[in-house]
């Protein structure tokens, strides 16, 4: 599973015919995503970027989570809701969306953006994690959704979960990336992921609960 496997993928842009269908390495320039240079430059997110924005936002609604709510073993469930709902997302969006499989143009266009392009140079650093210009704002609309269901204590609470569980996927994704993992728990992590990349795009589709795939029967078997 080393970056010089190489196959035809089915995730590259057909828009662009310069994309090449070929595993790329984290030491190549960049896959283009846009044609804007502006544009492309806000695809680009570090690690460290990535968790001091996320620490800062996961502390707001924390605060206003303790604020708001009376009940602390109340509101410790609807964060382990928050931590499954995320797990079942996580699970359906890379399975049913990142992969979406259509004939039309403009929609393996938009897969290629959100995932298509993580297919083709799985381990680039700055790539590996999804934007902030992108989760911070869906994090609010969902965010809001979870208040308007429950009301801003109850539904705080369960977005507080629900984030925290995004934090820990895309950690985990970027370590298995970028970081060694050999030892027992982590190596698992990393195996099973890497086995989405370079042997069998139809399988192992979770990330941070690598025994979904089992549950939902999408575990690759060797």
């Amino acid at each position: 599973m080393s970056e010089s496997s190489s196959r035809l993928i089915r995730t590259a842009d057909p828009t662009q015919p310069s994309i090449p269908h070929h595993k790329l390495s984290k030491k190549a320039p960049p896959v283009r995503i846009f044609r804007q240079d502006w544009m492309e430059s806000l695809t680009f997110i570090s690690f460290r970027t990535f968790l001091c924005c996320c620490f800062v936002f996961e502390s707001i609604v924390l605060t206003i989570t303790v604020e708001y709510n009376v009940h602390f073993w109340h509101t410790i469930l609807y964060i382990v809701y928050g931590l499954f709902i995320w797990f079942l997302t996580e699970y359906t969006l890379h399975r049913f969306i990142f992969h979406f499989s259509s004939e039309r143009k403009m929609i393996q266009r938009l897969v290629y953006i959100f995932h298509g392009n993580h297919h083709i140079q799985p381990n680039h650093p700055y790539r590996t994690l999804m934007p902030v210009i992108v989760t911070l704002p869906v994090g609010l609309v969902i965010w809001a959704l979870f208040v308007f269901l429950l009301k801003i204590g109850l539904g705080s609470a369960l977005f507080l979960g629900f984030y925290l569980g995004y934090i820990f996927y895309d950690s985990v994704h970027f370590a298995t990336h970028n970081f060694q993992m050999k030892r027992f728990p982590f190596s698992l992590w990393k195996r099973h992921h890497l086995l989405h990349h370079y042997r069998t795009e139809e399988h192992n589709y979770a990330i941070s609960v690598p025994w979904l795939d089992r549950v939902f029967r999408t575990h690759f078997k060797l």
